[in-house]
């Protein structure tokens, strides 16, 4: 009776890891989609920029190139910060997923 009950303890144990590794891949899939689709926006900015901004001139153009520098500095930031989460997330899954494999 104690085996069984053992056996019902570690399956419930790891269908709940299951569970966790399910959401964190979720997730992981939603950051990898938000920083494509940042980066799909910027790609279009700078293809506006390519095409527009080599004719602005004076202040107008000052002040684009101020909003330019801090994407470009935004964009560094952000492609840092989504490479460490992603990094943290498959840690944690890797460090569930041993988890799960303790319990066979």
């Amino acid at each position: 009776m104690s085996s069984l009950l053992e056996s019902i303890e570690k399956e419930a144990k790891r269908r709940a890891y299951a569970a966790m590794i399910r959401c964190l891949q979720s997730y992981q899939g939603q950051v990898e989609e938000a920083v494509d689709e940042f980066h799909h926006g910027s790609h279009s900015f700078y293809r506006a920029n390519d095409e527009y901004v080599p004719h602005w001139q004076g202040e107008s153009r000052g002040a684009y190139e101020l909003i330019y520098g801090d994407l470009r500095q935004i964009e560094a930031r952000i492609d840092t910060t989504a490479d460490e989460l992603l990094h943290e997330i498959s840690r944690e899954i890797a460090r569930i997923q041993r988890k799960i494999e303790e319990l066979q």
